[in-house]
């Protein structure tokens, strides 16, 4: 009787060990605040890759118990993936195909930043060999993980993990949309800057540069069997080391939108202005036609999402001016002008009807757009209505 006491609490402890790690991950999950801006990726890459896409935290779990024995280990994207991307594997696994006929995300497919990351290595001759970390290894990452969430932007608003064999910063960011090629890199630029803050202050450590958009790190609640296990270098489970933060940080959604770049990384493959066009047909896009009837409630974010559209087209500079004197209160010839410059120059591509009608561009002051045509029509943003020859389709 004694025996089977004892192993009923074993097997109690484990189930509820199980569940701690489920919970674990369902948080890293809902942490990278993914809902609403697409779907998420979750990766394998040894022995066998795998990709699946998910739209839940129940069906995430459910694949990570699938593979979990089975695998090196379990990755997800960082910031949220296409929704239509989910077809190529919806909540399940599926082999991962590289480009062009690729089933996994790339870099100029990411719409939007919702949180960043940064990964802290410790660096020895035993790791160079294949092994996991040790835990004085693991406490060097963590030395500076610390130092690192304590920077101006990540203090009370990230979450240190251990990735089993290092240490994490995550940091979850009101959502950016990608709508040009400057944002990747004013993103990767405020990741440079803090990270470089507090880069050598510990010896034999590393962070790796990890700040492209289709990046993706080590679930949290999932086994870390990288590397050959040796006496005091066991397999780890990957956790999260501090407290969660509440709420996302509107803080680091500005400072990232602020933060220079170079001038030798100004965006590229911009779209050019002038475009041959039927400006006409904009009278049918609930948007323009919205912005137009009611001026006095257009957002800043919303007028900059018109901006984007019509700065390309034909006449289109014309018509923003147009558009933005009917708010006889804001309206400033010098400042709108400033704006049009600013969004030819920095090459910004039209903002997306997906992300027009989403919380991102909510302010509360103002009223938030609605389109009753958002899955009807073709063009993927308003500008596309007008040109005849190239519209955008889903």
């Amino acid at each position: 009787m004694s025996t089977s006491r004892n192993t009923e609490t074993s097997a109690m402890k484990i189930a509820k060990a199980e569940m701690v790690y489920a919970q674990d991950t369902g948080q890293h999950i809902l942490l990278l605040g993914h809902e609403g801006h697409g779907v998420t990726e979750l990766r394998t890459f040894e022995p066998i890759p795998l990709v699946a896409y998910i739209d839940n935290v129940d069906d995430a779990v459910r694949l990570c118990q699938e593979v979990s024995e089975k695998c090196a280990g379990i990755y997800i994207g960082v910031q949220p993936r296409p929704a239509h991307l989910f077809d190529l594997a919806p909540n399940c696994w599926r082999p991962a195909r590289s480009k062009p006929s690729g089933n996994c995300a790339c870099d100029n497919e990411i719409e939007y930043i919702t949180a960043a990351f940064f990964d802290i290595d410790a660096i020895s001759e035993k790791r160079r060999l294949g092994h996991p970390a040790s835990e004085e290894e693991l406490q060097r990452s963590l030395n500076v993980a610390q130092m690192l969430s304590n920077e101006d932007g990540l203090a009370f608003s990230s979450v240190i993990c251990s990735s089993g064999n290092g240490n994490y910063v995550l940091a979850p960011i009101a959502p950016i949309p990608v709508d040009s090629d400057e944002i990747a890199t004013k993103f990767k630029r405020f990741c440079e800057q803090l990270a470089q803050k507090v880069a050598g202050r510990v010896s034999g450590v590393k962070i790796d540069r990890v700040y492209n958009l289709s990046r993706v790190m080590r679930l949290m609640g999932t086994w870390n069997r990288k590397g050959h296990p040796a006496a005091g270098r066991p397999h780890r489970r990957a956790h999260s080391v501090t407290e969660l933060p509440v709420g996302r940080s509107m803080a680091l959604y500005y400072t990232i939108l602020n933060t220079e770049v170079e001038q030798g990384h100004a965006a590229v493959g911009s779209l050019a202005t002038g475009i041959h066009c039927d400006l006409k047909k904009l009278e049918h896009c609930e948007f323009i036609r919205w912005c137009c009837s009611n001026a006095t409630e257009v957002s800043e974010p919303l007028w900059w999402a018109m901006i984007t559209n019509l700065v390309h087209l034909e006449g289109g500079i014309e018509l923003i001016h147009e558009i933005s004197r009917l708010d006889r209160i804001r309206y400033d010839y010098a400042d709108t002008q400033h704006k049009i410059q600013k969004a030819i120059d920095a090459g910004y591509r039209p903002v997306l009807c997906k992300t027009i009608v989403s919380e991102a561009m909510a302010c509360p002051e103002r009223c938030r757009f609605r389109c009753s045509q958002l899955n009807r029509c073709p063009a993927r943003s308003p500008m596309y209505m007008a040109v005849s020859h190239a519209i955008y389709r889903r």
